[in-house]
């Protein structure tokens, strides 16, 4: 079902919160039973791109067999994704 609260359940949501500009949750169950977490209080929407590939490359690399996106996003955490992301080099990964 859709409702102003189905952004904060998702496994990964933006939420607009300005002109231009995206709140980014991320580890929501994907059955519904657990809420995502803020991960980044304001993303530029030029900045999408660069923002979510060091993610979804972290993803790739070291999700579990059939783990979904939002419970690796759970089980690592925001601090592990944060580093992850800082020293990430674009295109480095391949799905």
């Amino acid at each position: 079902p859709n409702g102003c609260a189905r952004p904060y359940m998702a496994e990964l949501a933006f939420v607009g919160d300005g002109a231009k500009t995206y709140q980014v949750w991320l580890g929501g169950s994907p059955v519904l039973t657990r809420t995502a977490w803020p991960f980044m209080a304001r993303m530029d929407r030029d900045k999408l791109e660069e923002t979510m590939e060091p993610i979804l490359g972290m993803f790739i690399e070291q999700r579990m067999e059939f783990e979904a996106f939002g419970d690796f996003c759970h089980r690592v955490g925001a601090e592990k994704i944060e580093e992850y992301a800082k020293t990430y080099v674009p295109g480095s990964v391949k799905a």
